[in-house]
């Protein structure tokens, strides 16, 4: 019988435990992670190949994980806040936020000071891992630090304003691309910036697309996103187009200049699922409820397996987007692999 006791308290506790981890999965948004992920991939193997800090280059990884997950809650605590003042001065009535925003606190499983709490010591564990990079490079890495510490604080204000997308993109590219590679080999490249400008676009196309998707949502909540400052669906589609032709057009017109070796032309083997983006996209402004006819070229989406019939349509067409940044940056890795390898 004490046996299974303890049996059962331990059953229990990792039970507890394991609701608690899930529950700051939620809070933290780190099913946003794979952006980060991927980010730090391309410049961390073209770092690695030109003899770079392979530990330094872990470390850094460490600290945009930790930084991005910080800046999650941080926009998360900051609205929450702000939104609780207006309330309580009668500006509002509730809280008016997208499905899921703040979902741990109002579930009551978390609580404001939790949020406040865990986002002082995610951006203490970030900026100690600066200031180690910062101690061994000494102040040039503050070209990097400095502006991404900023953009990661203002994230709120500015995402309020409509730049959230651009900004992102501006945090996700050209500073871990740059800072990744510094901190591993100890001075920025030209090609890693050149690199970072598609995968860039495609950062802003991933957000933008989930905008576009919310388009009518964020209207009637008045929010002000990129999608919105372009005052239609259809010219939102536009910028969409843009956007994805931007990342590789920047590819192209770097191969024709001899600024990057002709490898490179293997991420237009990603231009199918672009395609199929755009095609699906253009479908969603005239008629969103139309079923969407999924191929090959759209990539693996295994969340389908599981969602409701439903959600399908509408998750195909967020996880497009998702799957075409995905091969882009793993046909980008392939181009490095090889160049570095001939």
């Amino acid at each position: 019988m004490l046996c299974l006791y303890y049996i059962g308290g331990i059953c229990a506790f990792m039970q507890y435990f394991w609701e608690y981890i899930s529950c700051w999965f939620v809070a933290l948004r780190a099913y946003s992670l794979p952006i980060s992920i991927m980010s730090w991939t391309v410049p961390f193997l073209f770092g690695a190949f030109d003899g770079g800090n392979i530990l330094f280059g872990f470390l850094a990884f460490l600290g945009i994980v930790i930084l991005h997950l910080g800046s999650n809650l941080f926009d998360d605590t900051v609205d929450y806040l702000i939104a609780d003042i207006r309330i309580k001065k009668g500006l509002q009535s509730d809280f008016n936020f997208q499905p899921g925003k703040c979902i741990c606190i109002f579930s009551g499983k978390l609580l404001i000071k939790d949020y406040i709490i865990a986002c002082i010591i995610l951006f203490l564990i970030a900026l100690l891992i600066g200031l180690i990079f910062i101690y061994i490079y000494g102040i040039k890495l503050f070209i990097i630090i400095i502006p991404t510490a900023i953009l990661c604080i203002l994230y709120p204000i500015l995402g309020s304003l409509g730049f959230g997308e651009i900004l992102i993109a501006i945090i996700f590219a050209p500073m871990i691309y740059l800072g990744t590679y510094f901190v591993m080999c100890g001075h920025f490249s030209l090609n890693i910036l050149i690199l970072s400008i598609s995968t860039g676009l495609l950062t802003v196309a991933v957000l933008h697309n989930h905008m576009l998707l919310d388009y009518k949502i964020d209207s009637e909540n008045k929010k002000i996103t990129l999608c919105r400052i372009c005052r239609s669906p259809i010219n939102a589609y536009y910028l969409l187009f843009a956007i994805v032709s931007g990342a590789y057009l920047n590819i192209l017109i770097c191969i024709l200049l001899k600024i990057l070796n002709p490898i490179y032309l293997i991420t237009l083997l990603s231009i199918p699922t672009a395609f199929m983006l755009l095609k699906v996209m253009k479908k969603h402004i005239t008629n969103p409820e139309v079923e969407v006819k999924r191929n090959i070229f759209m990539g693996f989406m295994p969340e389908l397996k599981t969602a409701q019939e439903k959600e399908k349509n509408f998750l195909t067409k967020f996880l497009l987007v998702r799957n075409l940044i995905f091969s882009f940056t793993l046909l980008l890795c392939i181009a490095i692999a090889v160049e570095k390898c001939i």
